[in-house]
C-alpha cells in the first residue's frame, strides 16, 4: 500500500484534531513516519459480491439478502428504494495489528498513531470499493449509496458472521471473527452498499 493512499487529514481526525488545529511540526513528522510504517505493512485485501436487495412483505424494518433476514429501522430507512447490494469485506492484513501491538509493548508513543493511521488505511480501501462500486452502478443506470456496517445503528453486530460467509470473506481475506463479533485483523471493515434507480433513489441517503 502507498502512504499517499492514507488519508493524512483522517489520521489526524482520528488522533482527536479538529476544527482545523493541526499538529505541532515535531508531531506531524512522527504521524507521517507513521503512516509510512502503516502502508509498509499493510496487505489490503478484499471480498465483493453485488446481490438482489428484498423488502420483506410480512415484517416491518426486515430486508432480504444474501440467505440473511436483517431486522433493523436505520438500515431499511437507509437502503429504502434500492433493489441490490454490494456487500463487501475489507482488510489491511494481520501485519498491520502486529506492528501496532510491538509499539504498545514497548510503551512506545507511537503506538496511538498507528492506530489512527491504521483506521484511515483500511477506511481507504473501502473508499475505493465504494467509488468502484458506484462507477459500476452507473454503468448499469444505477445510483449507489453511502456504505453502512455492521455495528452501526440497530444494524447488528450479530449479522457479522452471515456477512462474511456471503462475501467468502475467510478464503478471499483472512478475516475471522471472535466470540464476540469483532474482526481479526482489527483493521478489518465489513459493509453493505445499496444500489437503486434514480427514481427511486432518496438524495438523503445517497
Amino acid at each position: 500500500m502507498k502512504a499517499e493512499e492514507i488519508n493524512k487529514q483522517e489520521v489526524y481526525r482520528y488522533l482527536g484534531y479538529r476544527g482545523g488545529a493541526r499538529p505541532d511540526e515535531e508531531t506531524a513528522e512522527r504521524i507521517d513516519r507513521c503512516i509510512t510504517q502503516i502502508a509498509d505493512a499493510a496487505e489490503p485485501r478484499r471480498a465483493v459480491k453485488r446481490m438482489p436487495l428484498t423488502v420483506c412483505p410480512d415484517e416491518e424494518d426486515t430486508l432480504l439478502f444474501g440467505g440473511m433476514r436483517v431486522k433493523s429501522r436505520n438500515l431499511s430507512h437507509h437502503l429504502a428504494g434500492c433493489t441490490e447490494l454490494v456487500v463487501f469485506a475489507a482488510t489491511v492484513g494481520i501485519g498491520v495489528d502486529r506492528l501496532i501491538k510491538r509499539a504498545s509493548i514497548s510503551g512506545m508513543a507511537d503506538a496511538a498513531i498507528l492506530q489512527a493511521a491504521g483506521a484511515a488505511a483500511v477506511e481507504a480501501v473501502c473508499d475505493q470499493i465504494e467509488e468502484e462500486a458506484g462507477r459500476q452502478a452507473a454503468e448499469d443506470g444505477l445510483m449507489a449509496r453511502r456504505r453502512f456496517s455492521p455495528g452501526y445503528g440497530d444494524f447488528a453486530l450479530s449479522h457479522q458472521p452471515e456477512v462474511l460467509s456471503m462475501v467468502n470473506a475467510a478464503k478471499l481475506t483472512g478475516i475471522t471473527l471472535t466470540d464476540g463479533y469483532l474482526m481479526v485483523p482489527s483493521k478489518s471493515v465489513t459493509a453493505v452498499i445499496g444500489l437503486c434507480s434514480e427514481k427511486t433513489c432518496d438524495t438523503g441517503a445517497c
